[in-house]
């Protein structure tokens, strides 16, 4: 297949897609990312129940009503990061959400109540920091897996508050201004729109994973990375810190299923998954969209990637939504 350049219709950014690349020759040691997740880090884990003392005081969870804070009877706890990335002088706040007080390694092994409590918990923190006008913006995330840059297997994700607004979400806000300024419409609905055009036949469009309820999970048009995948509210709402309860289970559930799917395609691969949102203090912002982006390890950026700021992706989006599609429905 000839290579394609392909510009994302939000940023403005331009990618390589040359499915070719996938067939060149690998004469290397460890030329291909360690993707499968093959460690639990069981032995020597500061995150499980009873292990409070190894972790900073708990600034956020859900206990039993009967237990004391920093000691057994959570289910989910908030604390600062031991090791911040952020923080003194520079300013910002790095946080550690401890999602489940049991040893456990993978997302997809939480309830779906669970993991809604995980996304409650990103919103309720996000609301706690914009009482703070010193910072700007949020950016909740995770990393599963070595490869993705998890140093710690029981399930976690983390949540940066910087003083100011991250460069990939900047740039995503001026490039969907420009849009709106130029159509009147928000580029993220028309994306949505696009994913839900269906047919008469009833065939999701190409580049479709799954729609549920209030969300839906696609396949950029311009992916940086072979299955990268948005998840979506349909509902206009520039700001994360609006989800409802009701709306977070929805979601959780959704991504609950995409993640057993890139599972099943990827060999449980490691993989990135963070939120885009509005600064703080900021709401109803008519051209921006909260949304959620995965990103598998199935590929290292090198040499061309670093020095142009172009990726090359050997995995077209529509075949990627398609294996992922027929993952789901399995």
């Amino acid at each position: 297949m000839t290579p394609e350049f392909r510009t994302c219709p939000v940023t403005g950014r331009t990618v390589v897609i040359a499915p070719d690349r996938a067939l060149r020759p690998i004469a290397l040691n460890d030329a291909q990312p360690i993707h499968r997740r093959d460690r639990d880090g069981r032995a020597v884990c500061p995150f499980c129940e009873g292990h409070e003392y190894d972790t900073p005081g708990e600034v956020y969870a859900i206990r039993k009503p009967e237990s004391e804070p920093n000691g057994p009877g959570w289910s989910l706890r908030v604390v600062p990061n031991k090791f911040p990335a952020v923080g003194g002088d520079a300013g910002g706040i790095h946080e550690c959400v401890i999602e489940t007080a049991t040893h456990v390694t993978n997302p997809t092994r939480l309830s779906d109540e669970q993991f809604a409590v995980v996304l409650l918990a990103w919103r309720d923190r996000t609301r706690q920091f914009a009482r703070d006008d010193r910072l700007l913006h949020v950016t909740p995330f995770k990393n599963v897996g070595a490869e993705a840059g998890a140093s710690l297997a029981h399930l976690h994700s983390q949540i940066i508050a910087l003083p100011f607004v991250p460069e990939a979400v900047r740039e995503e806000m001026d490039g969907a201004e420009r849009y709106f300024h130029s159509t009147g419409r928000c580029v993220f609905c028309d994306e949505i729109n696009e994913q839900e055009d269906r047919s008469p036949s009833l065939t999701l469009p190409a580049r479709t994973v799954f729609t549920r309820n209030g969300f839906v999970a696609f396949c950029p048009y311009a992916p940086r990375f072979g299955y990268e995948t948005w998840v979506i509210p349909k509902a206009h709402a520039s700001n994360f810190e609006t989800l409802t309860d009701e709306a977070a289970l929805d979601l959780a559930r959704m991504l609950k299923r995409l993640l057993i799917a890139i599972d099943a395609v990827l060999a449980e691969p490691a993989y990135n998954l963070f939120l885009h949102t509005a600064p703080l203090r900021t709401s109803g912002l008519r051209y921006y969209h909260w949304h959620i982006e995965i990103i598998p390890r199935t590929s290292r950026p090198a040499g061309f990637e670093w020095g142009s700021g172009v990726f090359i992706n050997a995995v077209p989006p529509e075949r990627g939504a398609s294996e992922l599609r027929i993952a789901m429905n399995r």
